[in-house]
């Protein structure tokens, strides 16, 4: 059976057709952007999404043909977080507020002392990244839009509307909205209350890896395919992601350095020893949660710099930069705080800064040190989890993974072997590996992943003492300039720190 993967990313929609042993028969992609405006605000135009899906379809359907290929069944795998309101009749009726918008850091202050009670029922912070509280901005401040809201709905919802006719929501997207309790998979009337949004105005709540609907008449008209299409939503990108590196059982770490940088461990229960230093959400297995910690900004950090300070340089000289450049940046330090930090503080006013900068500083050692930052700040997160989960191997993937200077430099500040496995395509993978389970062609996803990896081109780094030992005391540095800068936090009258 063949199997077309939807993967919604931030910066553009691929759709590859796979067989179900993993071989890609083909694949497309549709190139997008967001806006980014004044005061942290990021939207986005729903039409993006409803257009590159057509296309996409459109185009994988007759290069399928022309293959005499068939499309069996369409996985569904996107970013998480953004909120799109529709009426009624299922048209959006303002842009999404993406994932990435800080719009609602003040709403998220106003119910800081609440949250314990938050935490305990959905596993993580109040914090302007998930999508609760970009429904309650709406509510107070776009009262006439919230007033037609019929559904607030995040970006797959909306796709699998647009191909079965059908809404729903999964649970991987559920427990990044705080609104859903984590143990009962179902949503909260506390948390409702909390965020005031009523349960109405939400999908319903099915698990990841399930059949959402088929393929409409309309759809089918729309785009060439064929009607009667199963469609299954595979779960959120990072949890697609971490599968398709093999975060399948304990003891494996799955970092993911994309537009944001993502660390994931799988565990088989909310832990007993749970703080709020960590994010704990549904896995894409059914009946599994993943531990997660973030950093808000790795590949759209770098494309900042690379934009601003290396235009038209191609990738291949920006890595032998990074590479002629020594530890430590000859002592520039980059604090990578670019949108705020997330885990494990959600301290959303911090700011990225470059120090110990001098008249001999180069753009290379600022560079090296933007990288070297982001770094710094994946181990605080390696660290925290291992409190949790003992981390025993590291797979990583995502776009910064494609530099080989990039991965030398994880492997020495993470102070651990990691793995590279395949091409930069974990989370259609994984999607697909959700998927051909679901449809009965495997028994579980730890055997569609070892049917669908075996043919893998693996790359593994192995630390050097020397340098990790050098890494730890900048990162230590690193850690002391966050403090100074951004650390302290004043609580009924005392000073607090965030590390």
């Amino acid at each position: 059976m063949n199997v077309l993967v939807i993967d919604v990313g931030t910066s553009s929609m691929r759709g590859i057709l796979f067989d179900h042993h993993g071989k890609s028969l083909t694949q497309k992609q549709e190139l997008y952007q967001a806006t980014y405006m004044e005061n942290s605000w990021v939207e986005q135009d729903p039409a993006d999404w409803e257009n590159a899906l057509y296309s996409i379809i459109r185009q994988v359907t007759e290069e399928a043909g022309k293959m005499n290929e068939e499309i069996g069944a369409i996985s569904i795998t996107s970013q998480r977080s953004s909120v799109i309101p529709v009426d009624e009749k299922i048209q959006p009726l303002s842009n999404a507020i993406m994932w990435q918008d800080k719009r609602t850091n003040h709403l998220c202050e106003m119910l800081e002392n609440l949250n314990d009670k938050v935490f305990s029922l959905c596993g993580s912070r109040v914090n302007p990244v998930f999508s609760a509280s970009k429904m309650t901005w709406i509510r107070e401040e776009r009262p006439e839009i919230y007033e037609k809201t019929y559904k607030f709905m995040v970006i797959p919802d909306y796709l699998i509307y647009l191909m079965t006719g059908n809404l729903y929501t999964d649970y991987t997207y559920g427990s990044r909205s705080l609104l859903m309790n984590i143990r009962t998979h179902e949503w909260d009337d506390e948390l409702l209350e909390i965020f005031r949004v009523e349960k109405e105005k939400l999908c319903n709540l099915i698990e990841p890896g399930s059949v959402c609907g088929y393929t409409t008449e309309r759809f089918a008209e729309i785009t060439g395919c064929k009607t009667g299409i199963p469609v299954i939503t595979a779960g959120g990108d990072q949890q697609c992601g971490a599968i398709g590196q093999g975060v399948v059982k304990k003891g494996t770490l799955s970092v993911t350095t994309g537009t944001g940088g993502y660390l994931i461990a799988q565990t088989d229960q909310v832990p007993d020893n749970l703080e709020q230093d960590v994010i704990c959400n549904l896995s894409s297995v059914k009946g599994q949660y993943i531990l997660e910690s973030s950093v808000l900004t790795c590949c759209s950090a770098f494309d900042w710099f690379r934009r601003e300070f290396y235009e038209g340089v191609p990738f291949e000289e920006i890595n032998k930069q990074i590479k002629e450049t020594p530890i430590g940046s000859n002592g520039c330090l980059c604090v990578p705080y670019f949108m705020g930090r997330s885990t494990p503080d959600w301290n959303n006013m911090a700011k990225a800064t470059f120090s110990n900068v001098t008249l001999g500083t180069t753009k290379k050692d600022m560079l090296r040190s933007l990288l070297e930052g982001i770094c710094f700040e994946i181990r605080n997160g390696i660290d925290i989890v291992n409190k949790y989960v003992k981390v025993e191997d590291i797979y990583i993937n995502g776009g910064l993974s494609n530099s080989v200077p990039f991965n030398e430099m994880q492997t020495d500040i993470y102070d651990m072997k990691i793995t590279r496995r395949g091409k930069a395509d974990a989370t259609a993978r994984g999607a697909l590996m959700v998927a051909v389970t679901a449809l009965g062609v495997y028994d579980n996803v730890e055997q569609a992943f070892d049917d669908i990896s075996k043919l893998d081109d693996i790359r593994v780094f192995e630390p050097k003492e020397e340098n990790a030992l050098e890494y730890e005391r900048y990162r230590a540095q690193m850690n002391r300039i966050y403090r100074r800068l951004w650390g302290e936090k004043q609580k009924d009258g005392k000073f607090e720190f965030y590390i």
